[in-house]
Formats: structure tokens, C-alpha cells, sequence
């Protein structure tokens, strides 16, 4: 199987999981003499199930990861940078502060260190560094069995 297989069966297994927990959930406790449309023990065991085989598949990919395991880091922590930097604040001129109940607005000059403009720019360099690991990492799953 390649990791980009693995991928999705992984995908598969988290959704199996949930779907899983929520019928045990659900079903454990009905009103007495109400039928049950699932067996939450039967469901629990199908649960653990499911669990240990996510665990050996989650394994299995990891260690097929190790040689690009730098990028896959790399990768994520540029993606929180960039929601970082897309929440930096970049006012820049006249706004009022508001209203007082008993008062005329006052207004302020803001200006901004890291313009948008420059923050902007900065995020465009960071995606393209995203998009280039990202075809590297494809390639690698699409091309490296477990």
C-alpha cells in the first residue's frame, strides 16, 4: 500500500471512530423497554477494534515518513505562520475611537510597523514554499510503500 492510500484509509478509520464512539453514546442509555438500534458492547468492541488498527496504521506511516518527516514539520509550522501573520493588525491613518454617551469621538492616527502590503508579500513567499513541499511530499506518498 503507498502512503497516499494509507492516507485515506487513515482518513477512513478516524471517521469509523467517531461515527463508532457516537453510537455508543447514543445508545447506551434508552428508556426502559425502548428498543436499541445498536448493542453499545457489541459497538465498544468494534470500537477498540478500529482504534488498534488506526494505531499499527498511524505507525506504519511514520516510519515511512522519517525521510521527509523535516518537511512534513516544516509544512505545518509555515501554515501556522501564516494564520499568524494574516491576524496582524495593519491600520494605518485617521479612525475614531468611538462615541462616548457623554462625549465627541476622538480621533487617533494609527500606523503600523509591518505594513500590508509587506505582510502580504511575505505571506505569497510562504505559500510558494508551501506549495513546493507540498508537490515534494505528494511524490513521496505517492510513490513510497509501507
Amino acid at each position: 500500500m503507498k502512503i497516499i492510500q494509507a492516507l485515506k484509509e487513515k482518513n477512513k478509520l478516524v471517521k469509523k471512530i467517531l461515527e463508532l464512539q457516537n453510537r455508543v453514546t447514543t445508545y447506551n442509555c434508552v428508556i426502559e423497554g425502548n428498543p436499541r438500534a445498536y448493542d453499545p458492547a457489541h459497538e465498544m468492541e468494534e470500537l477498540n477494534r478500529t482504534i488498534e488498527e488506526l494505531i499499527t496504521l498511524k505507525t506504519k506511516i511514520t516510519k515511512a515518513n522519517q525521510p521527509v518527516q523535516e518537511k512534513i514539520y516544516r509544512l505545518s509550522e509555515l501554515k501556522t505562520k501564516i494564520h499568524f501573520l494574516r491576524g496582524i493588525p495593519t491600520t494605518e491613518g485617521k479612525a475614531p475611537s468611538g462615541k462616548g454617551y457623554y462625549s465627541q469621538a476622538e480621533t487617533y492616527v494609527w500606523e503600523s510597523s509591518i505594513k500590508a502590503k509587506e505582510r502580504d508579500a511575505y505571506i505569497l513567499g510562504l505559500e510558494k514554499e508551501i506549495d513546493n513541499i507540498q508537490k515534494e511530499l505528494d511524490e513521496h506518498n505517492y510513490n513510497t510503500t509501507l
